[in-house]
């Protein structure tokens, strides 16, 4: 373990922190991910923390890779074999594949991307007969996207002005077209995943148990969905 050697103290006293909540707070640059990074390989290699056992998430696919790719250097791929590492977006989307019989879609369903997402909204604009000048499709969209994120449904959309109640009818056919197609948007993969949580215990059981250390890179970014899912687990 020569890279703790390596550590200034405050650092060290991160890698190497007891169980328990941990909030490391450091300016950009001074190595808060490398700090991420050697925590993970100091619970499986000085504190026999199996690596199924943890889940580290970040914010892009570039900070996960460099992560994945870290640890292995550390210790080395075997080490790490069953680790669940990853975005927010590609962690949730593994977890409802597996719980797929809970969810309104298929085990195999399509996640469609911003442009999938755009014209969806654009089609039903249009369909429902309104401005498309005064409706763009993309605030439209953000509006929903929006919602998704604070956790709220088409249902519960709030309704202040004439824009809201146009809003709720667009999010409410576009949920159900999404489901028809067996397709889920960037924002309804971490909504799924928390609901999941929410609604059955069991799961939720299941992987607060898997789950020993659960480790988040850019805490402070996280939107109300990405909070309610770590609180969650």
């Amino acid at each position: 373990l020569d890279f703790i050697n390596k550590l200034n103290p405050q650092q060290r006293s991160a890698v190497t922190a007891a169980d328990g909540p941990v909030m490391v707070v450091a300016g950009p640059g001074s190595g808060k991910t490398r700090v991420l990074t050697q925590r993970i390989a100091y619970l499986i290699a000085h504190e026999g923390v199996r690596p199924w056992q943890i889940l580290a998430v970040t914010f892009t696919n570039k900070a996960a890779k460099e992560m994945d790719e870290r640890v292995k250097s550390i210790l080395n791929e075997q080490a790490t074999k069953g680790m669940m590492l990853g975005t927010f977006h590609s962690i949730c989307a593994r977890i409802l594949r597996r719980e797929a019989e809970h969810l309104p879609v298929a085990q195999n369903f399509v996640i469609f991307d911003a442009d999938d997402q755009q014209s969806l909204v654009k089609s039903i604009i249009r369909e429902l007969n309104l401005n498309e000048k005064l409706y763009r499709a993309n605030s439209v969209h953000a509006s929903i996207s929006r919602a998704k994120n604070e956790l709220i449904q088409p249902d519960d959309f709030p309704i202040n002005t004439y824009r809201d109640e146009v809003v709720k009818r667009v999010y409410t056919e576009y949920q159900k077209r999404l489901i028809a197609s067996n397709a889920v948007d960037f924002d309804g993969i971490l909504v799924y995943a928390t609901q999941l949580m929410e609604t059955n215990p069991t799961v939720r059981e299941k992987y607060a148990q898997r789950f020993r250390h659960v480790l988040v890179d850019e805490f402070q970014d996280t939107n109300l969905a990405q909070y309610a899912l770590v609180k969650h687990l």
